[in-house]
């Protein structure tokens, strides 16, 4: 018999420079780039408009590092959308 696990959709806005933000506890956890400055996650640059999925059916424990463009005239806004276990 498999084991069943609930969840609860969570989403999240960031828009600061974080050195390790947690991924602890997030299942598939997206990140959506809806701000005008690009976005540096975990070596990845997203441009405005981009999308970075993390399609891992376990719950991640680490963290990640994410950098805004050091541009002051743009917006920040880096949505993270994830499954919380319940």
């Amino acid at each position: 018999m498999a084991l069943l696990h609930c969840g609860n959709l969570v989403n999240k806005l960031i828009k600061e420079n974080h050195s390790a933000y947690s991924l602890k506890g997030m299942v598939n956890p997206t990140f959506q780039n809806q701000g005008e400055a690009s976005v540096t996650i975990d070596g990845r640059i997203l441009a405005s408009g981009e999308t970075y999925s993390v399609e891992a059916p376990i719950v991640l424990q680490n963290a990640v590092p994410i950098t805004f463009e050091n541009d002051s005239t743009k917006t920040r806004a880096l949505w993270i959308g994830y499954v919380a276990i319940i």
